[in-house]
């Protein structure tokens, strides 16, 4: 019988009990989503990024390839209202980068050292170590280098063996032959880890063509979206193969951006991505978070390396209820409203826990006055005299 009166009690306080839950879902989502929200306010407090200092700073270096990257990735982040002078300045820091590295005599002689030693910092000098090796002559010119080194007591280097040794095989192809030649560069500037040499030497050896095309493809993927000497200094934070596609892998889906990212934040940036999930909705987070930061220079790369930036690579916790919300746009319009309520997380948790309390005292004194008129019947009933015949 008490059952039975529940259930017009339930439906009378029904508007009641709906507000209770959507203030109590609040409440929870309000939350649970403060640790991501501090952090995101403290990640949107940062300065920006001087994308025209860098820019000139770079050119000053001579790293002419990866100042454009800087450059076009700053004017992309800068595309908005209010930024006119901002983008201006880095046009014009840009134009003079192209123009400086358009010098002829300058690069003509930094390509006859590339071609020459084998190495390079510059795109020139990168073009030219590169060109030497696609046409044999750079191949051979290292196997030479090695054999010397060997005959004289040294050790060789293993890697640059092998890799003379595919550009020789590959010459004939010469879409694939610049990528090795590109990672001997980078192996001679100190920037191949011992574990993706191994890798390389191991899949030369064992004639594992599948690999490594799938690491050259890898290494050209970042050359074009850093510029190759974006791509040689990405390479030292790619402990293995895995760490490499991992690289690429960001930098395509990211563009211009995704390499200028990496470029900026570093070993920070790379060990964000490299420690990525394979999980629905933690890849995009971890883009999100690494460019975010990118777009605050090295105070967004100091950023990443702290425990706030490691709750924002984690997927909303709503995203988990029901498969099919990851075939629509329900993931990021949970982003987007969580960040749209960021600025005001700080009155807003308070007014729903005043909310909830609030709908569940009306719902507790609703609920003892219909217990006193049941009690009342009942006493009533008890005592009600019975008529005589």
């Amino acid at each position: 019988m008490r059952f039975v009166r529940v259930i017009p009690f339930l439906w009378s306080r029904r508007w009641n009990i709906t507000r209770l839950v959507i203030a109590l879902s609040l409440l929870v989502i309000l939350a649970v989503d403060t640790p991501a929200r501090l952090a995101r306010l403290t990640l949107a407090a940062l300065p920006e990024m001087d994308y025209a200092g860098e820019v000139a700073t770079l050119r000053e270096q001579g790293r002419f390839a990866e100042a454009i990257v800087i450059a076009d990735a700053g004017l992309a982040w800068t595309d908005g209202p209010g930024n006119g002078p901002k983008r201006a300045e880095i046009e014009r820091q840009r134009q003079m980068t192209v123009d400086e590295q358009a010098s002829w005599v300058r690069r003509a002689k930094d390509v006859g050292w590339g071609a020459l030693s084998g190495r390079g910092e510059s795109l020139e000098q990168l073009v030219g170590a590169i060109a030497a090796d696609m046409f044999v002559v750079g191949d051979i010119r290292d196997l030479v280098i090695q054999g010397g080194t060997w005959a004289t007591g040294g050790e060789p280097d293993k890697l640059i063996v092998a890799l003379s040794a595919v550009g020789i095989v590959l010459t004939v192809a010469p879409e694939i032959d610049w990528a090795p030649a590109l990672l001997k560069v980078a192996r001679k500037a100190g920037a191949v880890t011992d574990g993706l040499k191994d890798f390389i030497v191991r899949g030369v050896k064992l004639r594992r063509t599948e690999a490594l095309a799938g690491a050259f493809g890898d290494v050209t993927k970042l050359a074009t979206r850093a510029s190759p000497a974006g791509a040689i200094r990405i390479l030292r934070f790619a402990e293995n193969e895995a760490d490499l596609a991992k690289f690429a892998a960001f930098a395509e889906r990211n563009g211009t951006r995704g390499g200028a990212a990496l470029l900026i934040t570093g070993r920070e940036g790379a060990a964000m991505v490299r420690g990525e999930k394979a999980v629905a909705g933690a890849v995009r987070a971890t883009d999100d978070v690494v460019l975010a930061a990118a777009r605050k220079g090295p105070a967004g790369a100091r950023f990443l390396a702290s425990p706030a930036a490691r709750v924002l690579t984690r997927p909303h916790w709503l995203l988990g209820f029901g498969k099919g919300v990851w075939k629509g746009n329900v993931p990021e319009a949970v982003k987007q409203i969580a960040r749209a309520m960021d600025p005001y997380g700080w009155w807003l948790l308070p007014l729903m826990g005043l909310w909830t309390l609030c709908e569940c005292g009306l719902f507790v004194g609703a609920g003892r006055k219909e217990l006193g008129k049941s009690r009342g019947v009942t006493a009533g009933a008890a005592i009600t005299p019975v008529p005589a015949n």
